[in-house]
C-alpha cells in the first residue's frame, strides 16, 4: 500500500485541478471537414466588394438622398452536423447627400439553417420565416476561403455585396 504524506495530500488536488483544462480540451470535438472538404468552424468576413471591413457604401435613392450602409462584421459558423449561423453587424440610413451623414446605431442580423458542400460550392438553406418560401444561397470555396454573394435590397433595388470569409480558429 502506498502512503502519501500530509503535504503531498494537499498538493494532489491542486495538480488534478491544473490538469482539468487539458482534459476538457482533449474531449472537445475536433473541427473537421464538413462532408466534401470545407473545414467546419468560424469564418470572418475580411472583405466586402474588395474593400476591408468596416465597409461603407452609398447608393443613390431619389434626387438629394442616398441609402448609406456600413458593414462592421460578418461571421459565418459552419457546424459538423450541416447547420450554419451567419451573423452580421451593420448600420443603414437614408441620408441627405449634401449633409454629413450621422452614424446610426449598429444593428445585428442573424441567419440560421442548413448547408451542403459539393466540391467548390456551398449551398445555404436558411430556415424560412412562417409563411415564406424556402430559398437557397450559394457560395464559392476557393482554397480555404469562402466567397458569398449576398443580395440586399436598398429601398426597392437589389444591391449585391460580395463577401470574402477567412477561417478564424480563435472564434467559437
Amino acid at each position: 500500500m502506498l502512503r502519501v504524506s500530509s503535504p503531498r495530500r494537499r498538493v494532489a488536488p491542486l495538480l488534478a485541478l491544473a490538469a482539468l483544462p487539458l482534459l476538457v480540451a482533449a474531449h472537445r470535438p475536433a473541427e473537421r471537414p464538413a462532408r466534401a472538404g470545407i473545414t467546419t468552424g468560424s469564418y470572418v468576413a475580411v472583405l466586402a466588394n474588395g474593400q476591408k471591413l468596416p465597409w461603407t457604401t452609398q447608393v443613390p435613392a431619389v434626387e438629394g438622398l442616398a441609402h448609406w450602409a456600413r458593414l462592421d462584421l460578418a461571421v459565418l459558423r459552419l457546424n459538423p452536423n450541416g447547420r450554419y449561423t451567419l451573423s452580421y453587424r451593420y448600420a443603414q440610413e437614408v441620408v441627405d447627400t449634401k449633409a454629413k451623414p450621422q452614424m446610426p446605431p449598429p444593428r445585428d442580423e442573424i441567419s440560421v439553417g442548413r448547408f451542403s458542400d459539393r466540391g467548390t460550392t456551398l449551398t445555404f438553406v436558411p430556415t424560412p420565416s412562417p409563411g415564406k418560401a424556402e430559398r437557397r444561397i450559394t457560395a464559392q470555396v476557393v482554397g480555404a476561403d469562402i466567397f458569398l454573394d449576398k443580395t440586399v435590397f436598398v429601398g426597392e433595388r437589389p444591391f449585391r455585396v460580395r463577401l470574402l470569409f477567412r477561417r478564424d480558429p480563435t472564434l467559437w
